[in-house]
């Protein structure tokens, strides 16, 4: 009997999901519930959130290539995410300017292979008080 070998494995890669929310106040209720989503994922996925004080990036602008790093992290994670949560505390009846800004960067991936976050399942929270 010939002895073979196994058949070669493919490592698996694990899909990245990206969360994007909350407000600059540390431990706010929408941050809280943003990491409870991305927690509920466990082991499944690579997770990388930005939130709290990482959404204090300087106001986009098309066509001027941001020189901030925390920018310029939050666009390639965009680039390479398999999915995305946004949460946002509802402000006036819409989600808050932090996060309007924060997406407002994915325009930087206008002209990639994939564009903007073309296919990419997207899940939002929103959290709100009163009436």
């Amino acid at each position: 009997m010939l002895a073979t070998s196994p058949p070669a494995r493919r490592l698996a890669v694990k899909p990245l999901i990206v969360g994007i929310g909350g407000a600059p106040r540390e431990q706010s209720s929408t941050e809280l519930a943003l990491r409870q989503a991305c927690a509920a994922i466990g082991d499944a996925a690579e997770i990388r959130i930005f939130a709290g004080r990482d959404l204090l990036l300087p106001l986009y602008q098309p066509g001027v290539a941001s020189r901030d790093p925390g920018a310029a992290a939050l666009v390639s994670a965009l680039m390479h995410c398999d999915g995305l949560i946004v949460a946002s505390p509802a402000y006036h009846g819409t989600i808050s300017g932090l996060i309007k800004n924060a997406l407002d960067y994915a325009e930087e991936l206008s002209g990639e292979a994939r564009p903007y976050l073309d296919g990419v399942p997207i899940g939002l929270i929103a959290c709100a008080a009163g009436w």
